[in-house]
């Protein structure tokens, strides 16, 4: 199994109410997927798209969890802040550093 990144690129009309709110959702991902989840960023672009990199123990959990996630009452209220989605997609980890 590799590490996998969850690439999702998407609108939100107010991205400091939904980075507020992030903790909760970063909390329901340890919960629900344990050492599967590895952790998450949310970014700005400059033109507003917003993108989260999520990364995740293998390509099955990602897509466990993108199949699981907008449905769970947990992260009901997260899921609401967030607007169109423009693109999603998984890709494998080929190289990986950290300081």
């Amino acid at each position: 199994m590799s590490m996998t990144i969850e690439y999702v690129r998407f609108a939100c009309a107010d991205p400091e109410q939904l980075a507020s709110h992030r903790n909760r959702l970063i909390s329901v991902l340890r919960k629900r997927y344990g050492s599967d989840f590895l952790g998450a960023h949310l970014a700005r672009y400059e033109d507003t798209p917003l993108i989260d990199l999520i990364l995740w123990a293998s390509p099955e959990a990602a897509a466990r969890a993108a199949e699981e996630m907008p449905g769970d009452p947990a992260a009901a209220g997260i899921f609401s802040l967030i607007g169109e989605v423009h693109e999603m997609r998984h890709a494998e980890v080929l190289h990986s550093t950290q300081q």
